[in-house]
């Protein structure tokens, strides 16, 4: 079955064009199809209105061939705008379609010059070749203007339409027309030269207007990053005034009750509420202050052979009274292998993995892990909680960033403990990341060159299912 012009016009532009849209509305106006299209089509019906009115007193025999060529010509050119119209074409479309049939349609108008000029001017006289001359030199300055980047078009106007005219007053032989040739073919240079220049200014033109477009997309994306991270701080700021808050609140509380009260008993749970609430604010200001050192690229890592095994019973042990408390099972696997990394840098990277998934998994098991795969080592963090929300996936590790866990937010510290994890493991040379194809809750790494493994070494287990 034949397709219909929409169809063929929807095939001829590539499905990306969405995606490129907004370059071409750069460009469109540097190539006003419609308004070209209307224009030059209105002097072109002037021009062959004028040409029927000089020749009609004595038709010449190619008179009625050119009058049906130009008027089914005409007739094309009309129905194409009324298509282009009719389908609303967008910027990309107009560019990339339609100015090539343009092209086709500034060919067209010169075949129908040419055979005016030698099938029709040497059957008139002086005054009628004169007459025609008018119209048709004028053709090319117009497509000129209406379509100044189709070079090969406004070459062949200014070579084949104004060349050809020139050429058929030289061949007249009398002085007056051979300065009529004289001036036509310095006017066909000048068009030459002039479409040229016209092209290579065009072109300058888009690509200044494209790179300053890019230019300022990016500044926008610049300057959303800057709002986005003062921002970020701005939280910060208030986070930390409000949780360091809390245990300073707390612990003049507890104070001023061991000072009131009269019973020991009173006063030594006193004096230990004040321990912990200074124990809290202890551990809010190290943890901010061990961020912004990171955050800061002041975190010198000094590296030994850490060995992996004995590195994740440390932790779990650290870890475990927490763990206990909140319910969980902290385990791990074993693992004989060695990297390179710095000890106490390592420990505080899978204690914030570990840490997070206490607080926020709400699940009953936390696994340890290690797995190497090539020469690629990963440390896992595995819990059967309730897992990351997909719209959280993509900035899970971003500073300041507290994803819901569903219910009621479990809002706890600054946000820094994953981000902290990530810079830790990049300041060893490496990586965090999130398993997105765990479903039974989340599957947290920090994954490693193995820069060196025992050679006795071997995976002592996989990690469970």
């Amino acid at each position: 079955m034949a397709r219909s012009m929409p169809n063929i016009l929807r095939d001829a532009v590539s499905p990306g064009l969405e995606q490129v849209d907004r370059d071409y509305a750069v460009t469109h106006p540097l190539r006003p199809m419609l308004t070209a299209g209307i224009l030059s089509l209105g002097l072109f019906v002037l021009s062959s209105v004028l040409s029927y009115a000089t020749i009609r007193a004595s038709p010449p025999p190619l008179t009625m061939p050119l009058l049906i060529y130009t008027a089914a010509f005409v007739l094309l050119w009309v129905a194409g705008l009324v298509v282009m119209v009719a389908r609303r074409a967008g910027h990309a479309e107009r560019v990339r379609v339609w100015s090539r049939l343009a092209i086709f349609i500034i060919l067209g108008s010169h075949l129908a010059c040419f055979g005016l000029i030698w099938g029709v001017m040497p059957f008139l006289r002086l005054d009628g070749q004169l007459l025609l001359a008018i119209p048709l030199i004028g053709c090319v300055p117009v497509q000129l203007i209406c379509s100044p980047e189709n070079s090969l078009a406004n070459r062949s106007g200014a070579v084949g339409v104004i060349g050809s005219l020139g050429a058929f007053f030289a061949t007249r032989g009398t002085e007056f027309t051979t300065f009529a040739a004289l001036y036509i073919f310095g006017f066909a240079i000048v068009m030459l030269i002039l479409g040229d220049r016209v092209a290579g200014t065009v072109r300058a033109t888009v690509a200044a207007r494209l790179a300053s477009d890019a230019a300022a997309r990016k500044l926008d994306r610049l300057l959303s990053e800057v709002a986005a991270e003062r921002d970020a701080k701005t939280k910060f700021i208030a986070a930390a005034s409000h949780d360091l808050g809390q245990p300073l609140a707390a612990a003049a509380l507890f104070f001023d009750q061991s000072l009131r009260t009269t019973d020991d008993l009173a006063r030594a749970k006193a004096i230990e509420g004040v321990r912990r609430a200074f124990a809290s604010a202890d551990q809010l200001l190290s943890h901010m202050l061990g961020h912004l050192r990171l955050e800061a690229d002041a975190v010198d890592p000094h590296r030994s052979q850490v060995a992996v095994g004995p590195l994740l019973a440390r932790v779990a042990a650290q870890y475990a009274p927490a763990a206990a408390a909140a319910g969980i099972a902290l385990r791990t696997t074993g693992a004989r292998l060695s990297l390179l990394l710095d000890p106490p840098l390592i420990e505080r990277a899978l204690g914030n993995l570990i840490d997070n998934a206490i607080q926020h998994s709400r699940g009953r098991r936390i696994l340890l892990g290690a797995r190497r795969q090539g020469d690629i080592v990963r440390l896992w963090v595995i819990d059967d909680g309730v897992g990351v929300a997909p719209i959280d996936t993509r900035h899970i590790f971003d500073d300041y960033y507290q994803a819901e866990t569903g219910g009621a937010a479990q809002r706890n510290g600054f946000g820094l403990g994953l981000s902290s994890a990530r810079r830790l493991a990049i300041v060893m040379a490496g990586s965090a990341g999130l398993d997105a194809r765990w479903r039974r809750g989340a599957a947290f790494y920090l994954e490693f060159g193995a820069a060196s493994v025992a050679s006795s070494a071997r995976r002592h287990g996989e990690l469970a299912a």
